[in-house]
């Protein structure tokens, strides 16, 4: 054996996922447990299915997000400094943030302060006060952020990407309309939080070294006076077709490099093949022994970093091309990317390199079940997604058991470079 060569794979041990009981509390709240005593330690992740930027009117688009990040900002009882200092000395932390279509609660502490933390989760979920001045902070913060992004070519090129694949759907947002942004308060917020933060739509995941019994108890009594429902219907699923195709380009004057996306719109991920079309993404474009770092950057040197990826909604996902790279390799660079994606459908898979990058899906897998916190993240997707929740207990065996002609006809049905769309940060003299 020489440098150059790997050690041999070794056989991959038993690892059982256990999976959650379910629970429902009085007030319609869905909770599902998964004791584990690993550690003195509790994870909650709870899922707010109607909270999520798409449920944004379009004429207060950014508010489901600041409502989120402003929940721990204050209480009738506590300030934003107590709520972080309490989750402190419990030994873990509180957030809420807005995803494309759901809002989450994560927190964490020590076992030994599971009932304050329950409360003082309790007390941040349903009565948020929205203080004008956290507002104002707030309000300053945003307006800073979303400056410093718009003078970065990846945060251009994805929101760019999005209004290319989505057109109008809500799906395409992804930064806040700074007009509704400078006129939004209290009243707003508020209201928002009160439509849309319910429980009998909600899901609570707690994953760590508690008494279930015990639990279902103190969330019954804290969260007791939370009720109702949301007045909400779905977000309706956006067109298969993007609503743009062929070559976008966002000009940036004076770059020296430029920063591309390329993809189309795929079947959500619950669809009967999402799998694998996953393992034929990661196959191209996950990690440095995928094709296209192999081809686009190391052998020709098209791109400082490229890969591709799948961007997960609930009711479609996308594939997505990315690329960094110099200004005058830009178009051979786009041109490699698609020439990959064709051999990719066109060509055998060798059985090595599917061996390969199941090795390496499985193996990610299991390294994300090793904390507390990323079983509660795992079975969170599965809440998120609609997956069935023995979904991560068979992942494994069903990535294993695909074969390569599954996922070439995944990738021969989704990922046709005809499709595409391309959008381009550089020079203006790309288009």
């Amino acid at each position: 054996m020489t440098r150059a060569t790997p050690p041999p794979d070794l056989p991959m041990r038993s690892s059982q996922l256990p999976l959650p009981a379910a629970h429902q509390l009085p007030n319609g709240l869905r909770v599902l447990t998964i004791p584990d005593t690993r550690a003195p330690v509790v994870e909650f992740r709870l899922v707010l299915p109607f909270a999520g930027r798409a449920y944004d009117d379009p004429s207060w688009v950014g508010l489901a997000a600041a409502t989120a990040r402003l929940m721990i900002a204050g209480t009738p009882t506590r300030t934003s400094f107590e709520i972080a200092d309490e989750a402190d000395r419990y030994g873990g932390s509180i957030s809420v943030s807005a995803n494309t279509e759901t809002a989450t609660l994560s927190a964490r502490c020590l076992s030994a302060f599971l009932n304050p933390m329950t409360r003082l989760i309790a007390d941040v979920l349903q009565h948020p006060t929205f203080p004008p001045d956290e507002v104002e902070i707030d309000r300053s913060n945003t307006l800073q952020r979303l400056r410093l992004q718009r003078s970065q070519p990846a945060f251009l090129a994805e929101e760019r990407f999005r209004v290319a694949l989505f057109g109008t759907h809500p799906y395409a947002r992804l930064a806040p309309d700074e007009n509704a942004l400078q006129r939004w308060g209290t009243d707003e917020l508020q209201a928002f939080h009160t439509a849309r933060y319910r429980p009998a739509e909600a899901t609570l995941l707690v994953v760590g070294d508690f008494d279930p019994d015990a639990l279902l108890t103190i969330l019954s009594d804290a969260l007791a006076p939370w009720q109702g429902t949301t007045a909400a219907e779905p977000v309706p699923a956006p067109q298969m077709q993007t609503a743009e195709q062929g070559w976008q380009l966002v000009p940036r004057p004076n770059s020296v490099q430029s920063h591309l996306m390329l993809g189309t719109l795929c079947p959500p991920r619950d669809a009967p093949d999402s799998l694998a079309l996953q393992l034929a993404v990661s196959l191209l474009g996950s990690g440095t022994s995928s094709r296209l770092f192999l081809t686009v950057r190391e052998q020709h040197g098209f791109a400082y970093s490229v890969g591709a990826h799948l961007d997960y909604y609930l009711r479609i996902s996308a594939f997505v091309a990315e690329a960094q790279t110099a200004t005058e390799n830009t178009h051979a660079a786009v041109r490699q990317i698609r020439a990959e994606v064709e051999r990719l459908i066109g060509d055998p898979i060798p059985a090595d390199e599917l061996q390969a990058t199941q090795s390496y899906l499985i193996g990610r897998h299991m390294l994300g079940r090793i904390t507390l916190g990323g079983v509660a993240d795992l079975y969170k997707q599965a809440v998120v997604y609609g997956l069935p929740l023995d979904y991560w207990q068979r992942y494994p065996d069903m990535l294993a058991s695909l074969t390569a002609a599954q996922a070439q006809s995944a990738a021969a049905q989704y990922l046709q470079p005809d499709r595409f769309v391309t959008v381009v940060v550089g020079e203006p003299s790309l288009g």
